[in-house]
């Protein structure tokens, strides 16, 4: 199922981070909008089929992910301009800077998953270690962006697969670092890191996917050594 080009969170009128709570009050409202009986469409021509569209794919946790998925892999590289940069630089500061929005959007989408499964931390501790992977996804970005060519990328899928690389690393750094102890913290970032990747990986060739290495189901590595 593929809904690119409808951007279902703006159908119900709700920031792609929105809580289920938040997705629910939203779409009641613009059900009593959109009804046949006072409106039928808004300005932008969408109806209550429509509104039930949306509600029907972002109310189900997989199927949401599934479309930020979607929405990850349909973004577009930015060339940024600025004064003195080389034409290769501005490339590089746009691929990393995609790779920042990758990274955000996968993690916020992996959070709401953890959310659902476990009462393991807020999602405000989750928003804080999402910050700390999406800057260490867009360390190295020539080294990463070199090793994703290395692995078969095509050009179009350069800032994906380059988070993917990321990915892995902070995984080994996890490894070793749980080698000494393992804490909560570990453990919320294996899993917050074993999800990310599936989210990223979801619209790559498998081949792609298995040159980078794989899932590094982290999460459990962990779980071997508890």
């Amino acid at each position: 199922m593929s809904v690119l080009g409808r951007d279902l969170y703006a159908i119900i009128a709700v920031d792609r981070a929105c809580t289920m709570e938040e997705l629910r009050a939203a779409y009641r409202e613009r059900a009593r909008q959109l009804h046949p009986d006072v409106s039928g469409v808004d300005d932008g021509g969408r109806s209550m089929a429509d509104l039930n569209e949306a509600w029907r794919c972002l109310s189900n946790p997989e199927l949401r992910e599934a479309y930020d998925a979607e929405l990850v892999q349909a973004q577009p590289v930015p060339i940024p301009v600025a004064t003195g940069l080389s034409r290769r630089d501005a490339w590089v500061i746009g691929v990393q800077a995609q790779i920042g929005r990758l990274g955000r959007l996968a993690g916020r989408s992996a959070t709401q998953t953890l959310l659902l499964r476990s009462s393991r931390a807020s999602r405000s501790h989750y928003d804080e270690l999402v910050l700390m992977v999406v800057e260490e996804l867009m360390l190295d970005t020539v080294a990463r962006v070199r090793a994703a060519r290395a692995a078969g990328s095509a050009p179009l899928d350069l800032g994906v697969a380059a988070a993917l690389i990321g990915v892995r690393t902070l995984a080994d750094r996890i490894r070793r670092q749980a080698s000494l102890g393992i804490t909560t913290e570990l453990v919320m970032t294996a899993e917050l890191l074993d999800r990310m990747w599936d989210i990223l990986a979801h619209e790559l060739p498998n081949s792609l996917e298995v040159a980078l290495g794989s899932n590094p189901q982290v999460t459990r590595g962990l779980t071997s050594l508890d």
